[in-house]
Parts: structure tokens; sequence; C-alpha cells
């Protein structure tokens, strides 16, 4: 009984120390294809009693689900979420133009949206960041964007444009997964708002668990990191 004691006591430590724990974890897909398999492999390596549970949202319900401790921690594109979360800087990225390998615009090094939407577009899904903001610019553009299909994951979306069904937009860091394997071209969008940061988004910091604020202070390290030169 006494061992039992002992051992109840040492796990109890190390949930306090942040040694063992779960962490719920949302984020967008960009996140996720682009930052999270290196940065999660790391910290898991380094805290193997820590299970973390990662599933895929849109910015929008990652805030809300923080928000109603349905997550402990998201990962989102920056943006207006309300005061129920507190955001943080992440990582930055880079959306790009996806064209077909044979396409008019291929042997393009950089182009403008409006040279883009004289294209028929293969779209990310309703309510997904991306589509949003083509969406917006497309307006303020008062150029029309000409949806051909829509999509729910960046392969498909390389799929569809490699089939020539259109051209698309997605981060660069994903796009590099699959530029080697199909045959389509990334083209630099010379845009403010190609140039996006995400954020870590929490509850507030006081409120993580010592598994959580372990994860956190792991990502915001592994992103300063990144950005030493």
């Amino acid at each position: 009984v006494l061992n039992d004691l002992d051992g109840i006591a040492v796990q109890m430590r190390d949930y306090q120390a942040g040694v063992r724990g779960h962490v719920r974890v949302v984020a967008n897909i960009s996140a996720i294809t682009q930052f999270l398999p290196d940065d999660l492999q790391r910290f898991m390596a380094a805290h193997p009693q820590v299970q973390v549970q990662l599933q895929e949202l849109i910015s929008t319900a990652i805030a809300h689900a923080v928000a109603e401790n349905a997550a402990d921690l998201g990962i989102l594109n920056e943006g207006n979420y309300g005061d129920r979360v507190t955001l943080v800087p992440y990582r930055t990225d880079e959306l790009v133009l996806i064209v077909p390998a044979g396409h008019a615009l291929a042997r393009r090094k950089t182009l403008r949206m409006a040279d883009a939407l004289a294209h028929d577009f293969v779209g990310m899904h309703p309510g997904s960041a991306i589509n949003n903001q083509l969406t917006r610019a497309a307006a303020e553009l008062e150029l029309p964007l000409r949806l051909r299909i829509q999509v729910t994951g960046y392969d498909a979306l390389c799929l569809m444009v490699a089939a020539g069904l259109g051209v698309g937009v997605m981060p660069r860091g994903s796009a590099r997964l699959y530029a080697g394997t199909l045959a389509v071209r990334a083209i630099t969008l010379n845009e403010p708002w190609a140039h996006r940061q995400l954020m870590l988004c929490m509850r507030s910091h006081e409120s993580l668990s010592p598994a959580a604020r372990l994860l956190v202070d792991h990502l915001r390290g592994e992103a300063t990191g990144a950005d030493q030169p």
C-alpha cells in the first residue's frame, strides 16, 4: 500500500511539473502542414509522458473551441476573435499562387492578384481563411473570383491544379510538399496580404495546465529559433 501511495505521489508531482499530462490542441491546416510535425516531434521527444491530441479546424472554430474550454491551445491566423482568448505570435508564412506546369503564368516569378483573377480558381472550402482572403481581394479589385471547384485540403488543391482545373493559393511551405511530385509551379504573390502571422491562442497563460504551459513555451521557443539568421 505504501508503495502504491508513493507511486501516486510521484505521478502527482509529475503532473504538477508538466512532466505528465494531456494537451488538447486545435490548429488550422497551414500550421499542421508547415510547422507542427517538426515542432511536436521535438516536444514529444523531450516530454514522452505528455500526450498531445491534435485536431484540424478553421481559425474561427479554433478560437471558439479554446474560449469554450473544448481545447487547451489553438493555432490560427492573426485576427480579432474577441476578449475571451489571448493571442501570442507563433510563426509567419507566405501565400503563393499554384499553377499547372504548362500554364500561361507558369514562367512568371511574381505577379499581382489581378493577373491571377483572369483565370479559373481551385479554391479552399467556404469559411477557410484563404477562401475569405481571395473573396476580399477580388472584391477590392472589383473583379470576379471564378471558383471552378472547392476542396478541403492542400493535397486535393494541388491535384486539381495539376489536372488543369484552375490555379490556386496556398502557403509556400505546404506547396513544397507537392511541387516535387506534381506538375505544378509556385509563383510569388506581390500582395501585402500574402504574408501572414500565425498565432497561439489560449484563454490565458495562467489558465494553462503545466503540460500545456510547457508546450506553449516550447512552440514559442521554436518560433524564436526559426527567426534567427
